[in-house]
């Protein structure tokens, strides 16, 4: 590819000669990046296709021009613009890197995105060179895999990366594309309390895909959903891992999210699914589905990790809209869709997460360093006595396996309350509340 043309390519991409709409400012990422600014670290920004990452780094990029960043000291690479698709080795690398020195001629340190760079084979010995050479540039890679940060990749940068995981939208994040500016005082919740639960419902419903969560009308939202998914399939899953048998794979994307919130091990998903798929077939393509952050599969706790690792485990999913969008759908399933969003939620926060079944099973252990600190049941309305019932007894046997006074029920309908159980303390605590208080962006 000759230098006019990479020039011609990025232009589309870059600040130099034009304004370009960086969105809803995302404040959590963009305070974690600029904290990462002073190091010579390379940052990585992984996650789903979709969930914002480009964006993120725009608007990183834009913050930059106010504190006096010429707009020529950046450099914007989009590999999944359709020029570069015959060009995509290490030659393109060089050949973008050389053409934007020649024509641009920047003075100074050079921020420089890399973005859906795994589509580059051996990318990372090339910012490797970058940073051993101490060249004057800070540099940012995204990509829509997890092996972004495979063996091979950490071994060949280790020490010398910052990964930053983005998710679609936190319910705190969805209220501020919604025009809301949340306030952690008690009155401006009491105040706002009906339009939260309100709001609650819609995301329960519609998932945190920021340009979903900005289009109007439910066909539009889910047949953008529908594309994503479709997208998320082909290009980090069938794409990368060379799959021919497309429609089993889909079949099996399609039973997780039927099926999600539900514990399986992988022998049980190929004799309860309905379609043929061998065993190495359904541990193969549930390993892609989750690097490409389709689904994620939460382990039971146990002090054993033998018994961690043979144990079955529940399956989440990235998003609510989307599953709505694509599964088969045999009732509401509001239960299922509110504890896969504060699994969500709990995955923002750094801490190791585990569910827990002896007699009765716990929907969520929190782990920090050798200690669980946190017990969560999730359950969408306690006005049945049985429900209260049953969710109260499992956390206190929970509490007392893990010599805890305290523990929470997330709901979200209903108010919150203390109750006391023996000499133990459950807080009720609708989803609106709780997401708002525990570390959102």
């Amino acid at each position: 590819m000759d230098r006019d043309g990479i020039i011609e390519a990025l232009l589309l991409w870059n600040f130099w000669e034009k304004e370009i709409d960086t969105g809803i400012p995302r404040p959590g990422y963009l305070a974690c990046i600029k904290k990462f600014l002073v190091t010579d670290e390379v940052v990585v920004l992984t996650g789903v296709r979709r969930s914002g990452k480009s964006t993120i780094l725009l608007q990183a990029l834009s913050e930059l021009f106010k504190s006096k960043v010429p707009k020529i000291n950046t450099l914007y690479v989009n590999f999944e613009d359709p020029k570069f698709y015959n060009f995509l080795n290490v030659d393109l690398l060089d050949n973008i890197w050389q053409a934007y020195i020649d024509y641009l001629k920047p003075k100074g340190k050079v921020y420089l995105v890399l973005d859906e760079v795994q589509k580059v084979q051996g990318w990372e010995h090339w910012v490797r060179s970058k940073y051993d050479r101490k060249e004057d540039v800070k540099i940012f890679v995204t990509g829509s895999n997890a092996e972004l940060l495979s063996p091979e990749f950490a071994t060949v940068l280790t020490g010398r990366h910052f990964q930053v995981p983005v998710t679609p939208l936190s319910f705190g994040e969805f209220l501020s594309f919604k025009g809301i500016k949340a306030d952690s005082g008690r009155l401006w919740y009491v105040k706002n309390k009906n339009k939260l639960f309100n709001l609650t419902r819609e995301y329960l419903a519609t998932g945190g895909f920021p340009k979903v969560v900005l289009t109007k009308g439910e066909l539009l939202r889910k047949e953008l959903l529908l594309q994503y998914f479709n997208d998320i399939l082909t290009k980090d899953v069938v794409e990368r891992y060379k799959i021919k048998d497309v429609s089993k794979l889909k079949n099996l994307a399609l039973f997780y999210n039927t099926n999600f919130t539900r514990s399986y091990s992988f022998n049980k998903v190929k004799k309860v699914a309905d379609f043929a798929l061998s065993l190495d077939s359904v541990q193969r393509f549930s390993h892609y589905m989750e690097n490409a952050f389709l689904i994620s599969f939460l382990r039971r706790f146990s002090f054993s990790l033998r018994n961690q690792m043979q144990a079955q485990r529940k399956v989440y999913l990235v998003d609510n809209g989307m599953r709505n969008a694509v599964a088969f759908k045999f009732s509401e399933d509001k239960g299922k869709l509110l504890e896969n969003a504060v699994y969500q939620q709990l995955q923002c926060g750094n801490k190791e997460i585990f569910y827990f079944s002896e007699k009765n099973e716990v929907d969520f252990v929190c782990k920090e360093g050798l200690k669980v600190n946190e017990l969560y049941n999730v359950c969408y309305s306690l006005e049945n006595k049985e429900t209260l019932l049953r969710e109260v007894s499992a956390l206190v046997e929970a509490m007392k396996y893990f010599k805890l006074k305290e523990s929470s029920i997330i709901i979200a309908e209903g108010r919150g309350e203390k109750i006391k159980e023996q000499d133990f303390t459950i807080t009720i605590v609708p989803f609106c509340e709780w997401a708002l208080q525990s570390g959102d962006k």
